[in-house]
């Protein structure tokens, strides 16, 4: 609640300041709401923490366009990658709560705060989760002349051969750091692990055939359907309906399981009004058909939800990828 600029001390001598005080606590109860009705009255930034080009980056930009429909103002996205994602979750953390900054949030910022020892923000109480998003699987890709046609070859191939072999991945201890790691783990062999600032230069080093395998995010959907990439398998726990000829890991790999998430979070201290007005639009704009389609188009399953709903879905993951990256024994390289 917006708290009035000027407070009175009530004292039992001075009446007209009670009854002042009492004006003004009367005027605080519709503040939130006149808050919300008025949001937004200027331009929204949605902060990507991945360079341009990558699933996250198509992903706030197709609902930039669909916020910026429903609320009559433009919704900016701004990449600031780094850090592992922690440099884009700092700078809106540290921003102004008022619901105009918002973090495109994804599945690497719930792995962070089992890497760091010292992150500038903390991920569960410095940001207010405001909607999910998407869920989507990472795609397993081998160069298109690459003669691993399926994931029983590569996993035969790691383990011929596997201190040869390398892949890459979105950064260190990323999402597809972990994955291929856990495949390492199930072949018995040490594939070496090349990070990259992002999907998308990663992407291009497979196309380069400079790394054996990449377990891609959905912004390499297009050229595995183009020829130009194969796909050996999706991370999804079921096969994924964009490729439905495409196994799932899990069919190979029992337990096998890792997606990636996306949803929008605000600053802490973001008004509730505000944080509910903005869950609100998301809740409208994934109903929409024309983005139902896009979604279905990349891969991407809509994911309803309240804030309350995104609050314990992400704290169940900061623990899950605590056990996890524990027990595949990842660190920051």
């Amino acid at each position: 609640m917006i708290q009035p600029l000027i407070r009175f001390e009530p004292k039992a001598w001075h009446k007209v300041a009670l009854g002042l005080a009492a004006g003004c606590a009367m005027l605080t109860v519709p503040v939130a709401g006149i808050a919300a009705e008025t949001f937004p009255s200027r331009p929204v930034t949605l902060v990507v923490p991945y360079p341009p080009g990558g699933g996250a980056d198509i992903l706030a930009r197709t609902v930039a366009k669909y916020l910026g429909r429903e609320w009559g103002h433009p919704v900016i996205v701004e990449s600031r990658a780094g850090g592992g994602t922690t440099i884009g979750a700092a700078h809106v953390a540290r921003a102004k709560p008022d619901g105009y900054t918002l973090l495109v949030s994804v599945t690497q910022h719930a792995i962070a705060p089992s890497l760091f020892k010292q992150l500038p923000y903390d991920y569960l109480t410095d940001l207010t989760p405001v909607a999910l998003l998407s869920d989507s699987p990472f795609i397993l890709t081998v160069p298109e002349r690459s003669p691993l046609n399926s994931l029983p070859t590569l996993l035969a191939a790691l383990k011929q051969r596997g201190g040869s072999m390398n892949f890459g991945s979105s950064g260190p201890a990323s999402v597809p750091h972990l994955a291929g790691e856990m495949l390492n783990q199930a072949a018995g062999a040490k594939a070496s692990h090349i990070p990259y600032p992002g999907t998308a230069p990663a992407f291009t080093a497979l196309l380069g055939e400079q790394i054996d395998y990449l377990f891609g995010d959905t912004s390499v959907l297009p050229s595995v359907q183009a020829g130009k990439v194969k796909a050996l398998a999706v991370t999804t726990r079921e096969r994924s309906p964009s490729l439905p000829s495409v196994p799932a890991v899990s069919e190979f790999i029992p337990g096998f399981a890792l997606s990636s998430w996306v949803g929008l979070e605000a600053p802490t201290g973001t008004p509730q009004s505000v944080v509910a007005a903005i869950n609100a639009t998301v809740q409208k704009i994934l109903k929409d058909p024309e983005l139902e389609k896009s979604f279905a188009e990349t891969a991407k399953e809509p994911l309803f939800s309240t804030p309350a709903q995104y609050a314990e879905f992400r704290k169940a993951e900061v623990e899950k990828f605590r056990k996890l990256t524990r027990d595949i024994g990842v660190k920051l390289e």
